[in-house]
This record gives structure tokens, sequence and C-alpha cells, in this order.
């Protein structure tokens, strides 16, 4: 693990508002937390996401680069490891500016959902 990635896991920690669902307004999101990311361990829960919402429709990234707009026909994607490097955070920064879509950053892992008719937000959720 890097520096940079202890940062921003500390920073995370810090500054995620969201546990357990609280103050999450998005009906979508809190079913989320609360059927998807409480019941499951860290390390599990890219393959849960894939269980839960069909492995033909979910992507495992393991890279900012990887990411492309849209992301064609796939409605979620797994970001593992996301902001190795400040370059790389500023990378997404940039694409999320671009791209409509609602992301769920947990700690080690950015759970992105491509769905229009979803208003863009980003939340950071502690778990």
């Amino acid at each position: 693990m890097t520096r940079y990635q202890l940062y921003t896991r500390l920073r995370h920690a810090l500054t995620a508002r969201h546990w357990r669902g609280h103050g999450i307004h998005s009906p979508m999101m809190y079913r989320f937390v609360r059927e998807v990311v409480l019941p499951q361990r860290r390390r599990r829960l890219p393959e849960v996401i894939a269980i839960r919402y069909g492995a033909e429709n979910v992507k495992i990234v393991r890279s900012v680069a990887e990411l492309t707009d849209g992301e064609g026909s796939k409605r979620v994607v797994c970001l593992l490891e996301p902001f190795r490097t400040a370059q790389e955070r500023r990378d997404f920064d940039r694409w999320f500016a671009e791209t409509h879509v609602v992301a769920a950053h947990l700690q080690g892992l950015l759970v992105l959902f491509f769905d229009p008719k979803l208003q863009k937000q980003f939340f950071r959720i502690r778990n």
C-alpha cells in the first residue's frame, strides 16, 4: 500500500458521513448500503455485487484508466483500490465531472451505478 493510499483511507475514515445508511436520501443507495454493504465483509463485496446485480451487468476494473464513458452495456462498475496516486484521483475527478453516474466510495472500493434515471451523486460510505 502506498503512502497516498494510506492518506486516502485515513481521510475516508474521518470524512465519510454515511454509516449504516444514516443520512442517505436516495432509496436505491440506502437499499444498497443496508442489503449489500453492511451484511458482507469488505473483501467479498465485488463478488456479492456481481451476484446481486448479475455478472453480465457488472464490470470490475483495477484502475481509473480502464473506465470509459458510459461503460457500454454495464450498469454497475466496481473500481478496486481506487486512487493509488494523486494523479489517478485527478483523472477520476475529471472523468466524474463529464459522466452521469452515481458513485459510492467505500473504503478500498468505488462502486459506480450507470442509470440515467438517478440523479448524479457521490456518496462516501463508512464500512
